[in-house]
């Protein structure tokens, strides 16, 4: 029996509305063995709830039948072939995909399939649950269709209708027809060059027009958000192309497995929360999920978020593994109310901090001081300019307004390329001392003590609970969340040392900040200020 109500199903497949009685009910005990083998064995649909055999949560064999979530991405490929699904956690989306690419092996010729796996354990567990389906497959169908197997290895599956199920980590030099990608959000948050190869190798193996599903729980702020994000933008411009990926998001909120019964007392802050989801998703939450989530939540803490997510939103602002900061930026900033839109007061002093980067990206942040809080109010990044380009941007946006530039101690590194008439390189710091006598004289230059990566981290980790950030500051709160260790793929754990990404710039600028507020000696704990001795008062509420 379908999982599904006659009008979801009229909902999902309006070309074959009328038929849901015909895939709902058995098949009649009396019907002809020509008359099925022209009926029923024709429809994948019909064949994908009635042929194969999986193992389910509890272990036990049971014949395979959809879910809702199953059938919402299966009707969506049936419109456009290639999909990013992002879901909560348990919905079977893996086993779907494995049963209906299995299904077009075995009904279709020369067809390559690929399985991509998380690792290598993850692809030994793929290849002993498609042999599961081949042994639990009727005997029947098999004689039907004249189906053997030609290859059975650790790394494929062949029928011989020429048909091959590939199953690897990797794909690259390969033509395939169909193509599954699972848990990319883990392989993104792990291993980002591994990431990297998928979109730029994995993917490119996948012919256009033939059925490619990228599908993942929330894993932090990687590649596959970047993937998700591309995905929301092409169908909102009305301009979705054969080679992109269609978004689809499953929310908890959907799947009638997580309810509960057990009653449970929600508190002030679970109520609130209850309502902000009500608000954002236009329903209303029975008592049985809220029985559920408060029931997950004791179990998983912050981490529900990225596990059961009601909104996409939601999912990519769990905290990652592996990162440092996101956690508390999480708690103290999204969740503590301290994003901000027009944060900036022009009746407070203004001190900009530069991360330095020259191939790599160029970031400042300006920042303010009052009442126990840092407060992010702008920000520039950009590569491949000068440093006088910088000190523009900062001159155009607030002429008049900035008390302090404030950059790192490699300020001082001189460079050839910026030879006096004496024969003198100079450094960036003579530049940007120059260059402000002449445009910002009221404006002072400080350079900021080396200050060690570890220290520097721990410094901002003490910052971040007494932190605000201007909802425009979109980099700098990326890097709140995604700046991460490096992973090891070989050990299969997280290194000590930092990994140098997108997110590296902002997170060093940051360090900046932190630094200025280590070495000022004068740093007033009770307000959280450095107490500026080298420009007189303008009157400033501090």
């Amino acid at each position: 029996m379908l999982r599904i109500s006659e009008k979801t199903f009229n909902r999902l497949y309006p070309d074959l509305e009328g038929y849901y009685d015909f895939f709902n009910n058995p098949v009649p005990s009396d019907i002809s063995k020509e008359d099925f083998e022209r009926i029923y064995l024709p429809s994948k649909l019909w064949r994908l709830n009635n042929l194969y055999t999986v193992v389910d949560k509890h272990g036990n064999a049971v014949r395979f039948v959809m879910n809702e979530a199953q059938h919402v991405v299966y009707a969506m490929t049936r419109q456009h072939p290639r999909v990013i699904i992002l879901k909560s956690r348990q919905q079977g989306i893996s086993t779907f995909w494995l049963v209906s690419y299995f299904d077009d092996g075995l009904f279709q010729e020369l067809l390559a399939i690929g399985l991509m796996a998380q690792g290598v354990d993850e692809a030994s567990t793929l290849l002993e649950r498609t042999k599961f389906l081949w042994d639990k497959l009727d005997p029947d169908i098999k004689a039907y269709l004249n189906r053997s197997l030609e290859k059975d290895n650790a790394k494929s599956f062949t029928f011989n209708n020429h048909s091959q199920i590939f199953i690897r980590v990797s794909f690259r030099s390969t033509t395939l027809q169909r193509l599954h990608i699972s848990e990319f959000g883990k392989i993104a948050n792990h291993s980002p060059k591994k990431a990297k190869e998928v979109k730029t190798g994995t993917l490119q193996a996948l012919a256009v027009g033939n059925t490619g599903v990228i599908e993942s729980t929330a894993e932090g702020r990687n590649m596959f958000k970047e993937m998700w994000d591309a995905s929301v933008t092409a169908l909102a411009s009305g301009q979705i192309a054969p080679k992109d990926f269609y978004p689809v998001f499953l929310s908890w909120l959907d799947d009638p497995d997580c309810l509960s019964t057990v009653y449970q007392t929600a508190t002030a802050e679970q109520e609130k929360y209850f309502a902000s989801i009500e608000e954002k998703t236009g329903r209303t939450l029975t008592q049985e999920q809220k029985n559920f989530w408060i029931i997950q939540y004791r179990e998983l803490g912050g981490d529900i978020h990225q596990e059961y997510p009601a909104t996409p939103e939601e999912a990519f602002t769990a905290a990652k593994d592996g990162t440092y900061y996101s956690r508390a930026y999480m708690e103290n900033v999204i969740r503590g109310g301290n994003m901000v839109k027009d944060l900036y007061d022009p009746n407070l002093p203004l001190d900009v901090y530069m991360d330095l980067g020259v191939d790599d990206y160029f970031v400042l942040g300006f920042v303010q001081w009052y009442d126990g809080k840092y407060r992010i109010v702008d920000e520039y990044w950009n590569n491949g300019y000068s440093i006088q380009h910088y000190l523009e941007v900062i001159l155009e946006r607030y002429p008049d307004a900035v008390r302090t530039i404030c950059g790192p101690h490699d300020l001082a590194v001189r460079e050839l390329s910026s030879m006096g008439s004496g024969g003198r390189a100079k450094s960036r710091e003579d530049i940007v001392r120059e260059w402000l006598r002449e445009h910002m004289p009221s404006t002072k230059l400080r350079v900021l003590p080396k200050l060690s990566i570890a220290d520097g981290i721990a410094a901002v980790r003490r910052m971040i609970p007494n932190m605000m950030i201007d909802v425009k500051c979109t980099y700098i709160h990326d890097c709140c969340l995604g700046y991460s260790k490096e992973w090891d793929d070989k050990l299969q754990v997280w290194k000590d040392t930092p990994l140098h990404d997108e997110y590296s710039h902002g997170a060093d600028m940051l360090r900046q900040v932190a630094a200025n507020t280590i070495e000022n000696s004068t740093y007033n704990s009770s307000k959280l200020e450095p107490n500026y001795t080298s420009k007189k008062s303008r009157g400033y509420a501090i």
